[in-house]
């Protein structure tokens, strides 16, 4: 071979070696990555909650909110999840972030295509094209098979793929934590409408008895048995006690709102919502392996991790752009002047194969740019990551103070009523015995009224304290394919 001969292939080669040396170019590899964080320790938190819970519970079920025993809500919550507005746009991304997938994956696959044009021209006769000059003639081009490949040497295409993949799953964990705090909404909200309905009943029964008290006060004022200070306050009482009624009804009111828009319905729907009693749970039930498990019960954490993994694919996209960029193409057809002899002349062959190599030589620091861009990223998922993390650790923990709270309080409140109730048997009998007069009577009877308000306001959190409870253990998610070890490894 000449030296002539030589010399492209050499310059070739230099080009090839330089371009490949581009990994010198990724700029300052010096910082530091974010770290995935460990589980945080849970052992102290489980440990004081084990005297108001068993530690044998299995985790939710998918349909948790069928446990409470109440046909209503579980209408509501399937109208919800088919209705809601929000719940759709979630379904809509997953879908958009599937169709992404697939369109990455045709990057790995050749693409064939035909190509026909026909044009008409004619040279000017004082251009720089003497030779045809004044000439027009027709060109035909029939090209039907074009073949452009990408050479993926570098995994350019498979760590975008795999980038793509992990947006959709995390899309798709995303999409079940929507599902799981859509759920747990209307739950929460259900549960503020019944409460709110129980305490209506019983602050209007308030309000006729202290109607009732007052007249009786009025009376005896005008028998002159008693002085006018009990009948002021006895009206006191009772505008005190309508109030609260005005409250009340307005507080159920709202509630079907938020549960008609929940359910992607309008106001008058949710006129038609009547709420019924279920079944409080009666213990605390936690998984025995809740502090192993609780990442992979999590939706939220599940999507943040697929985050991350996306992230480290995408920082590999990114230094890929600093090699050489192969394409192989290919087409086969015929081209001629001459309409006539497009067809019956071999002449009119025409193919070309070869491989197209983009070097990048000269960006302006967009490559390194691109690449701190993805680092960043990375970054930034890890630490979205270790936040949700931290926040479903949280909200286990507040979940059981909660719980621990209302169940004590629940008990204190229930010796309050029972109480009550003894007080009001005890005037009654003295009533029927001439002992005291119908006012002690009626007052003993409003204060188990108002006795029986509190419990029932603490039989609302009770329910709402459980939902928490199920939002905070995952509400029946399950990510098989979680593995926290493989973050530690990430790029």
């Amino acid at each position: 071979m000449t030296t002539a001969a030589r010399y492209p292939a050499r310059l070739f080669s230099a080009l090839i070696l330089s371009a490949v040396s581009g990994c010198a170019w990724f700029g300052d590899t010096t910082t530091q990555r974010a770290e995935i964080a460990a589980v945080p320790a849970l052992s102290r938190t489980l440990a004081d909650a084990k005297s108001s819970a068993s530690a044998d519970a299995a985790w939710p079920q998918a349909n948790w909110w069928e446990s409470f025993n109440i046909p209503a809500l579980n209408q509501l919550i399937e109208t919800a999840l088919a209705g809601n507005p929000d719940f759709k746009a979630a379904a809509a991304r997953l879908r958009q972030s599937q169709a992404m997938v697939d369109a990455q994956a045709a990057e790995l696959y050749p693409t064939v295509e035909a190509n026909v044009s026909f044009s008409a021209q004619r040279f000017s006769a004082n251009s720089t094209q003497a030779k045809l000059a004044g000439e027009n003639f027709r060109q035909l081009l029939i090209n039907p098979l074009i073949l452009r490949y990408h050479l993926d040497f570098w995994g350019r295409d498979q760590a975008a793929l795999e980038a793509a993949v992990g947006r959709s799953l995390a899309v798709d964990a995303e999409l079940a934590d929507a599902k799981l705090l859509l759920a747990t909404s209307v739950a929460a909200g259900y549960f503020d409408l019944v409460t709110a309905s129980e305490k209506l009943a019983i602050a209007e029964r308030i309000v006729t008895d202290s109607e009732a008290l007052l007249n009786l006060h009025q009376i005896r004022l005008t028998s002159g048995l008693v002085a006018e200070a009990p009948v002021l306050q006895a009206k006191m009482a009772l505008h005190g006690a309508r109030q609260q009624v005005a409250d009340l009804r307005a507080e159920v009111a709202l509630q079907k709102n938020l549960l008609a828009t929940l359910a992607g319905q309008g106001p008058d729907w949710g006129r038609g919502i009547v709420p019924a009693n279920g079944v409080p749970p009666k213990s605390l039930a936690l998984p025995a392996d809740l502090p192993l498990r609780l990442l992979a019960h999590r939706p939220d954490v599940t999507a943040a991790r697929l985050r991350v993994q996306a992230a480290a694919q995408e920082i590999k996209v990114a230094e890929t752009a600093f090699y050489p960029d192969i394409n192989l193409i290919a087409f086969t057809g015929l081209h001629s002047v001459s309409l006539t002899d497009v067809l019956l002349q071999g002449s009119s062959l025409a193919y070309a194969v070869g491989p197209s190599i983009e070097f990048p030589l000269f960006e302006g620091g967009r490559l390194r740019a691109n690449l701190s861009y993805q680092q960043a990223a990375y970054d930034a998922a890890v630490e979205h990551y270790n936040a949700s993390l931290l926040h479903a650790v949280q909200e286990v923990a507040d979940a059981l103070t909660r719980w621990r709270e209302i169940d004590s309080r629940i008990a204190e409140q229930t010796q309050s009523v029972s109480n009550a109730v003894d007080t009001k048997d005890l005037a009654i009998s003295l009533n029927r015995n001439g002992l005291n007069d119908r006012t002690d009577l009626m007052q003993a009877d409003l204060e188990a009224d108002r006795q029986r308000l509190r419990i029932s306001a603490l039989q609302g959190r009770h329910f709402n304290v459980a939902v928490q409870l199920i939002k905070a253990l995952g509400g029946g998610f399950n990510d098989t394919g979680n593995d926290h070890q493989k973050l530690s490894h990430a790029h």
